[in-house]
């Protein structure tokens, strides 16, 4: 009686470990092997002019600065400026893990809509805070999660200090981080 009871439960422990869901890779916009993150809006009644302001201090307001703007061409509409944005995910022992996320954002404006483009996407990890912060591209860590495979850089070594477990979460959390960004360019453009 005691070997079935053990079988049994041998046997339940198998058939809950076999339905482990497996990792659903997150969905992220590839535009030539690049992650770039693209959305036209429309603002009806509003002027290129208008919009060009708004997005300049869009930058401001959410960055505190202009100093992570590039690109200020009021005569194409064009604003062109650097952003970092903060990335949680639950890690090891459900503890938060935390990386700063570096985007190149393009904010076009003409008459009545404006395109928002995202790309040059980078990870900034720092496991304590005194290691040194460790930098991989958005593209290296999705290859990572695509492929399970190691990535190699110019250096030849892994930049990527994630499991696939981890990688998965960090890869996923971009949507979110993104979103928030649209969003927020999304109300200043429209002036609320």
């Amino acid at each position: 009686m005691r070997k079935l009871l053990l079988l049994a439960f041998v046997m339940i422990g198998q058939v809950t470990l076999a339905q482990k869901k497996a990792a659903v890779m997150p969905e992220v916009p590839l535009v030539n092997g690049e992650i770039v993150y693209e959305k036209t809006f429309s603002a009806t009644g509003q002027s290129g002019t208008q919009l060009y302001d708004n997005a300049e201090n869009w930058f401001v307001k959410r960055y505190k600065s202009a100093e992570g703007i590039e690109v200020k061409n009021k005569a194409t509409g064009r604003v062109v400026g650097n952003g970092t944005e903060l990335l949680t995910f639950k890690g090891p022992l459900k503890r938060d893990v935390s990386c700063k996320v570096k985007m190149k954002i393009e904010i076009a404006s003409k008459d009545g809509d404006y395109r928002v483009r995202i790309s040059n996407i980078v990870y900034g990890y720092q496991a304590e805070p005194t290691d040194e912060r460790t930098f991989f591209s958005a593209e290296d860590l999705q290859k990572y999660v695509a492929t399970g495979k190691k990535i190699k850089n110019a250096e030849g070594f892994n930049p990527i200090p994630f499991n696939k477990k981890q990688s998965l979460k960090a890869l996923g959390g971009l949507n979110p981080v993104i979103e928030n960004v649209m969003t927020s360019i999304n109300q200043t453009m429209g002036g609320k």
